[in-house]
């Protein structure tokens, strides 16, 4: 009988050799395969995962409506005039002080001096607006004055507040707080739960955030209009600031 087809000597070789190729061949045809029937989902969702995040400082310039965030320090160039922070004067005064002020700084008690001395000559000319900027731990004695000073304002004596808190600065604490409340004829129990709340906190966490955006690194720090004003002035100084923007 003849043999047509002969098996080989040695079968070993051959399968092994015919196993790896199987091997190698089976996962590229099986991609292949998947790829045209599917349109390659793998890439496509590594695309549209990518596409969701944006690198900082970029946005996508082919949709108007749509921009990158922006820091605070990048959106404003001067300070933030709203109805939240207090302020003294005619809200259509010509000249607007914003100042950045601390009750346990001693300049800043010396720099009110000449701000109240201003604020008397040009009356309806000049309006002032306070802005907190205390160090920035709630338990230091700055911060919880500015929250004793704000807590008065809620019931309508801010500035008086304000006078007595630079009056003692040198001795600031809760015994203290009270007793200027007490002085004024606050309501003890409003004022503690305003004290103890989170409201007013908010209020001055943003003015420390606004200060830092405009890159204030201490106080006094003024504002007459976009004029900036740092450390102690005189009234001379001032007067003429106040005389060149009326002059405007």
């Amino acid at each position: 009988m003849f043999n047509f087809f002969k098996k080989p000597k040695s079968p070993v070789p051959f399968f092994v050799i015919a196993s790896i190729t199987l091997l190698i061949m089976l996962p590229i045809f099986l991609y292949s395969f998947k790829n045209i029937l599917t349109g390659n989902p793998v890439k496509n969702s590594i695309a549209r995962q990518q596409n969701r995040y944006h690198p900082n400082n970029t946005f996508d310039t082919s949709n108007p409506f749509i921009t990158k965030v922006k820091r605070l320090k990048d959106l404003i160039d001067g300070p933030i005039i709203n109805n939240i922070d207090p302020s003294i004067g005619n809200a259509g005064a010509p000249v607007t002080i914003v100042e950045f002020s601390d009750f346990e700084c001693s300049f800043c008690r010396k720099q009110e001096k000449v701000l109240s001395r201003i604020m008397k000559e040009y009356g309806n000319k000049v309006r002032l607006i306070w802005k907190d900027y205390p160090i920035d731990i709630p338990a230091a004695a700055s911060y919880q004055s500015a929250i004793a000073a704000r807590c008065a304002g809620e019931q309508n004596e801010f500035w008086g507040y304000h006078n007595l808190l630079f009056e003692k600065n040198n001795n600031l604490n809760q015994k203290t707080f009270l007793k200027i409340a007490q002085k004024l004829n606050l309501d003890l129990k409003q004022f503690k739960k305003c004290a103890a709340g989170d409201e007013i906190k908010k209020s001055i966490n943003n003015n420390i955030i606004e200060a830092n955006a405009l890159g204030i690194n201490g106080v006094p720090f003024i504002f007459v209009n976009k004029q900036k004003v740092t450390g102690n002035i005189s009234v001379e100084e001032l007067r003429k600031i106040i005389e060149t923007e009326l002059n405007k």
